[in-house]
């Protein structure tokens, strides 16, 4: 029958010594099982038979057709395209729901949710990673997706980070008003070839009567030709706290965050998965590597029931680290400085 609604499928269990398919020599051409006898006359049989609804087919067809050999424009630090699939299907990504990448990069985990049919946006705070080096979005992250047929997919990229977003968040509480998104993909950088950075200035540049505008030589900074925006440093668990808020402001109840975050392999130098009260840990991959490894975690927005019925709120709900007053990017970021020593021992542990 052509386009059934419903396909229907026979499993055999076999015995491997029995099977006509393990004998030596036999080569059973569309041959049924029951068919086939041994030298004695005595049929051969599978010892159970599993008959089932089909409910799904296999997406394994789109590791091959998102190969990043094979993708327009990507950067050495393109997450890998199976991996990409997988943080978005576990993201619940899919028809009708608008995922957003705050690290959006080449735009690898944009393209992966839109594959499942999600309308997606992205923000970096570098422009020129998704603009294709100044070419425009159309021959950068937009390349990608014309070359799937996704165009319908990517919804737009815009110059934030999470310290600076535009986009509106809604006051951590009770209500569901101003959260928009059913789901978050990242992979925030690891601040190892450089340390990590927000947008910002290390001192106070703002002029007096100019409360919030950047001023050089009287003239608002960003009104300049050539202007880049100042950085400064930043801590990676304040990062870390960062997107676990970004994620209750912004996430409808059941909304997934996706996020991959380096570790240590050793026990005393394993980097603790941050928490928020109002997100459930749902998954923990891990891909080790050699002496660090990473892990894909998945949280899930809880409602405000499951909230009110939680443990008591620390301020505003969060699970924070304490401020530090550290600035160089060693100091920021306890796994760029393990990562450079070699993730050595600590004088503890001996």
């Amino acid at each position: 029958m052509q386009d059934a609604e419903t396909e229907f499928t026979v499993f055999e269990e076999w015995d491997l010594t029995s099977s006509p398919h393990h004998q030596p020599g036999s080569k059973p051409q569309n041959i049924s099982a029951t068919e086939i006898f041994s030298t004695d006359a005595t049929p051969r049989t599978p010892s159970r038979l599993f008959f089932g609804r089909k409910v799904q087919s296999s997406s394994r067809h789109l590791v091959d057709k998102h190969d990043l050999k094979k993708r327009p424009y990507i950067s050495t630090t393109s997450m890998d395209a199976e991996l990409a699939l997988l943080s978005a299907n576990l993201a619940l990504a899919g028809p009708g729901r608008m995922f957003f990448d705050p690290f959006v990069g080449t735009g690898g985990f944009l393209v992966s949710a839109a594959e499942f049919g999600a309308l997606t946006f992205g923000s970096d705070i570098d422009g020129r990673s998704f603009r294709g080096k100044g070419k425009g979005i159309e021959r950068g992250v937009g390349a990608n997706f014309g070359r799937y047929g996704l165009e319908h997919g990517l919804g737009d990229c815009i110059i934030s980070d999470l310290t600076n977003t535009p986009l509106r968040l809604s006051p951590v509480g009770r209500s569901k008003s101003g959260r928009w998104l059913d789901g978050i993909l990242c992979d925030p950088p690891y601040g190892i070839r450089e340390g990590l950075k927000v947008l910002g200035t290390r001192t106070n540049k703002v002029e007096a009567g100019k409360t919030g505008v950047h001023m050089i030589d009287g003239v608002p900074a960003h009104t300049r030709e050539g202007y880049i925006a100042p950085k400064r440093p930043y801590s990676f668990s304040q990062m870390l706290d960062d997107i676990l808020d970004f994620a209750a402001r912004t996430l409808v109840d059941d909304g997934r965050l996706a996020f991959w975050m380096p570790t240590a392999n050793e026990e005393d130098q394993e980097i603790g998965i941050p928490a928020n009260l109002h997100l459930q840990l749902m998954h923990c991959c891990i891909q080790p590597f050699n002496k660090w490894s990473r892990r894909l975690l998945v949280y899930r927005r809880r409602g405000t029931a499951e909230i009110e019925n939680s443990a008591s709120m620390n301020g505003n709900g969060q699970t924070r680290q304490p401020k530090t007053s550290a600035s160089t990017a060693d100091e920021l970021n306890p796994f760029r400085k393990r990562y450079f020593e070699g993730f050595r021992p600590s004088e503890s542990a001996s």
